[in-house]
C-alpha cells in the first residue's frame, strides 16, 4: 500500500491509458509526407519481473532492450516504405539475442482498406487479450512477418495476419510454422459518445505442417477465438475520468488430425471492469476456464503446464488485478509502470508481476526526394 501512494504521487501528472496503447505502432500515411525520406527510431527498455509460484508459468525476470533503427520514404501520399533492423538484447548477455532485417510495404487503398507486405504491425498492435496473446511478446518476439490487411471504417475497425514463422526448404528437420489472426471491433453506436459500445471478434489460429520436410511430427493446428462486449462510460469528474466493462467468452479447438495435447476443445469466460483516473489506470478481472489451451496466451490462464508437461487442470479460476501509470517524460518518449496480481482461487494461491519500461518511437526528417 505504501508503495502504491508513493508511485500515484510521484505520476500525478501520468496521462495514462489502460491497457497497451501506449505500445502500439505508428501506422498513420499521412498525404503531406509524399516524396519526403524520414529515420524513425524506436526503442523498448524493460525491466520486467514475473513472482509466480504456480504450476502453470515459471517465474522469471525480464530485463534487456530493443533498438529499431528504421528508415521510411512515401513515395506517394498513400505508400509508406520502411527498411532497418531490430536488435534485441538481454542485460548478462554479451551479444545481441537478435538481429532481424525489417523491411514493410504499406499502401492505403480507398474505402479505409490498407495492406501491409513484409514486417507487420505485429505483437500489440493485434490488440488481443491476455488469454490468446501474451504481454511479454512485445519485448520477446516482436517481429512478424508475411500479410496483413487494416480496415478503419466508422462502425468497424480489423486487423487481419498471417506471420510465417519458420520456412522450410525440402528435405528440412522441422516443420513450417505459422500464426494466422484476425482481430475486429465493431462500434453500434457513437465511437465518440460519452457511452460508448463495442463488439470484440478475435481468433489466432497456430499451424506447424509442410509437404516438403522430413520431419516426423504430425500437421498441428490450434485454434482461439474470443467474443466480447466492452462498454465505456466517461465521468464529468475530476479525478475519476472513465469507468467501464469488457467481458469475453474465449474458445478452444485442436484441429490436428492427430491431438498432441491433453484437450480438443475448451473454453473461457473472462469478464472485467475497467477504471481510469487522473492519476492512474486499473481494471480488476475474473477468469473462469475449462481445459483452455492458447499456444501465443499467457500460461497463466491455461489448463495446461509450462512447468511440468504432465501437469494439467481441467478446471481453473482466476481473480485478476492490474494497476498502470503511464508518463509522457518528453515528445516521443513515454514511461510505464505496470503491476499485476493473480490469485488462484482453488489452490489458494497469490503471483504477481511487476514492470518498468521506457517505450520511445521519435520520427526525424531527413530530405525531401524529387523525382526526375
Amino acid at each position: 500500500m505504501l508503495i502504491a501512494i508513493a508511485l500515484v504521487t510521484f505520476f500525478n501528472g501520468a496521462d495514462g491509458q489502460y491497457g497497451n496503447e501506449l505500445y502500439m505502432a505508428d501506422k498513420e500515411i499521412v498525404p503531406a509526407d509524399s516524396q519526403q525520406l524520414f529515420l524513425r527510431f524506436g526503442n523498448a527498455t524493460f525491466i520486467d519481473n514475473k513472482e509466480f509460484f504456480n504450476p502453470y508459468q515459471p517465474g522469471y525476470t525480464l530485463i534487456g532492450y530493443f533498438i529499431r533503427p528504421v528508415v521510411e520514404y512515401y513515395p506517394g501520399s498513400n505508400t509508406r516504405l520502411s527498411a532497418g533492423i531490430h536488435l534485441l538484447k538481454y542485460s548478462g548477455l554479451g551479444k545481441y539475442h537478435q538481429a532481424v532485417p525489417l523491411f514493410t510495404f504499406h499502401h492505403r487503398f480507398s474505402g479505409g482498406l490498407e495492406m501491409v507486405v513484409g514486417s507487420l504491425y505485429g505483437s500489440l498492435n493485434h490488440d488481443l487479450i491476455e488469454p490468446l496473446f501474451s504481454f511479454n511478446r512485445f519485448f520477446t518476439h516482436h517481429n512478424e512477418s508475411g500479410l496483413q490487411f487494416l480496415v478503419n471504417r466508422r462502425f468497424i475497425e480489423a486487423d487481419m495476419w498471417l506471420n510465417w514463422e519458420r520456412f522450410i526448404f525440402s528435405g528440412d528437420p522441422f516443420q513450417e510454422e505459422f500464426t494466422a489472426g484476425f482481430s475486429s471491433r465493431v462500434f453500434p453506436g457513437d465511437r465518440e459518445g460519452g457511452l460508448r459500445f463495442e463488439i470484440p471478434l478475435q481468433l489466432v489460429a497456430t499451424h506447424k505442417g509442410g509437404q516438403i520436410d522430413a520431419s516426423d511430427e504430425r500437421l498441428q493446428t490450434l485454434v482461439n477465438v474470443a467474443l466480447g462486449l466492452h462498454a465505456e462510460l466517461d465521468l464529468d469528474n475530476s479525478f475519476v475520468e472513465m469507468i467501464g466493462f469488457r467481458g469475453y467468452l474465449a474458445g478452444f479447438r485442436d484441429l490436428s488430425n492427430h491431438i498432441r495435447h491433453h484437450y480438443d476443445s475448451g473454453w473461457g469466460f473472462y469478464p472485467n471492469v475497467v477504471l481510469r483516473t487522473r492519476l492512474f489506470e486499473a481494471g480488476a478481472g475474473y477468469w473462469l476456464g475449462n481445459k483452455f489451451v492458447s499456444p501465443r496466451g499467457e500460461p497463466v490462464f491455461q489448463s495446461v503446464s509450462q512447468v511440468d508437461p504432465f501437469f494439467v487442470e481441467d478446471h481453473r479460476q482466476l481473480l485478476t488485478s492490474k494497476l498502470v501509470f503511464n508518463r509522457r517524460l518528453v515528445r516521443g518518449v513515454n514511461m510505464a509502470l505496470r503491476f499485476e496480481l493473480y490469485y488462484d482461487h482453488p489452490a489458494r494461491q497469490f503471483d504477481h508481476t511487476g514492470g518498468l519500461h521506457i517505450v520511445i518511437d521519435q520520427r526525424f526528417f531527413l530530405t525531401g526526394v524529387k523525382r526526375k
